[in-house]
């Protein structure tokens, strides 16, 4: 979750009546501040650890604000142009009692617009979208000594920065090439060889977050008014159940000369293991694991990513700007607990965008 200052007393302000606006500011891509503070009449922001684009923004401007259009039409320069622009998001949570407490969201980067007689909607998309649109120009040869993070800063495009988990231990990269050409295929790449979880953080950089425990400790719980003493705030949490996930993953070593090495992780206990659910295989290779141990560390993760999404719940509920992807949460609905991550959210950014929905992945 989110830190904050006085978070208790910003968790009973949240549960009751709170003031929520959001704060969008533009800069262009040289460091440029456009625009401290942008109109937005409506809006929402996206996340999902199954899209490659991570992140998504949607904002509706008023197309006139005090004699002012915010239509981009024949203004490569403008705030909500798409040649470069990044929008800074934060919302702003208010007290009538008193506080103010100011949650960044994320930076984006503008990827298109339209205008209509009264509006403009502007979409954008996490700052990784640079390093998906960017290719290397040749295959990535790590040097003598290179580690994981300071070839993810190698590999990072210009214009994103990358950070890492404090709980991720570095470690030499093994001297094969990366073949991937695309520069997010090979963000991708590396983390599934560290292994890592690749993110973008609220300030648009490439996060490399350490794999997530088997077992989650929850930092939030969503509850309906059926809880004895809790304060509900679930407005329905429909559950969802389906074959997708793998629970085998095999994984072989494409560097050269150590194309036999392979690892396999197998489920083996839950109403997903093999012997009583049948295999659902998934194959990985990478050139950037030449020893069993390291293909063995990296399919065990690559299970578990897999396998956790198959069992989710819908969570539609009060509006909650602490939320963020791969949050350990628990469910307490219709006198039942589950526990989970969270791996996709909508997170409404004025009051008239209506209740949050967080999707959480709950244990099978």
């Amino acid at each position: 979750m989110r830190v904050v200052e006085e978070p208790e007393r910003l968790a009973e302000v949240l549960g009751g009546s709170a003031g929520w606006s959001p704060r969008v500011a533009s800069w262009s891509a040289d460091g440029r501040l456009l625009a401290s503070d942008v109109p937005v009449s409506r809006g929402s922001i996206t996340y999902a650890v199954s899209s490659d684009k991570i992140c998504e923004l949607s904002l509706v401007v008023p197309r006139r604000v005090d004699g002012v259009d915010w239509s981009p039409r024949g203004n490569p320069d403008h705030p909500l142009a798409r040649f470069g622009q990044r929008l800074d998001v934060s919302v702003i949570v208010t007290s009538k009692l008193g506080g103010v407490w100011t949650l960044r969201q994320g930076r984006f980067l503008v990827t298109g617009w339209q205008e209509s007689p009264s509006a403009i909607t502007v979409t954008g998309e996490g700052m990784l979208r640079l390093a998906k649109d960017s290719a290397t120009a040749s295959p990535v040869q790590p040097t003598a000594g290179e580690t994981f993070a300071a070839l993810a800063r190698r590999l990072a495009p210009a214009g994103v920065s990358v950070a890492f988990d404090d709980a991720l231990v570095d470690r030499a990269v093994p001297s094969a090439a990366i073949t991937k050409s695309g520069r997010l295929e090979a963000l991708a790449e590396l983390a599934d060889a560290w292994p890592a979880l690749l993110r973008s953080d609220d300030w648009g950089q490439a996060l490399f977050r350490a794999p997530l425990p088997e077992v989650p400790t929850p930092v939030l719980e969503f509850t309906d008014g059926l809880v004895t003493g809790a304060r509900g705030t679930v407005v329905s949490a429909p559950f969802n159940d389906n074959r997708d996930g793998y629970n085998v993953v095999r994984a072989r070593s494409s560097a050269p000369g150590l194309e036999n090495l392979y690892a396999e992780a197998r489920t083996t206990s839950g109403p997903m293991a093999v012997d009583t659910y049948g295999e659902v295989v998934q194959e990985w290779s990478t050139p950037l694991a030449t020893t069993r141990a390291a293909l063995q560390t990296s399919a065990e993760s690559l299970r578990a990513r897999s396998v956790r999404p198959s069992r989710s719940r819908t969570v539609t509920h009060a509006p909650d700007p602490r939320i963020e992807l791969d949050d350990p949460v628990s469910v307490h609905v219709d006198g039942a607990r589950e526990w989970g991550y969270v791996t996709g959210y909508k997170l409404p950014l004025t009051v008239e965008d209506g209740d949050m929905t967080t999707t959480v992945a709950v244990a099978a």
